[in-house]
């Protein structure tokens, strides 16, 4: 039982740090659609991620579950360590600005 408690605590805590990261990122104009869109868009990769996994790897190259699994994974860690690296701190920024929209380039 405490496992199963760790890991939805776990689970959870890290969902809420995953929207509240991504919230940061946008000015207090924005960050209502932020919150709301970025899971959406995590949602709606898994589709892309099971194609990924079944159709490609499984299907036309015809590789095993075991390594069909490590190599999406692999290319989801990775695409998630590249946005990690180009994700910018929030610690000390002021996040009480609006974003302006360049009316005339």
């Amino acid at each position: 039982m405490y496992i199963i408690c760790a890991a939805l605590g776990f689970s959870t805590g890290f969902w809420a740090i995953f929207v509240t990261m991504g919230a940061e990122q946008f000015g207090t104009n924005l960050r209502a659609t932020a919150a709301t869109t970025i899971p959406n868009m995590v949602r709606g990769a898994l589709p892309l991620i099971n194609m990924m996994f079944l159709d490609l790897f499984q299907k036309s190259w015809g590789w095993p579950l075991i390594k069909s699994g490590m190599v999406t994974g692999g290319i989801a860690l990775a695409i998630t360590f590249v946005a990690f690296y180009f994700t910018e701190e929030t610690f000390q920024k002021d996040l009480n600005y609006l974003e302006e929209e360049e009316l005339y380039p």
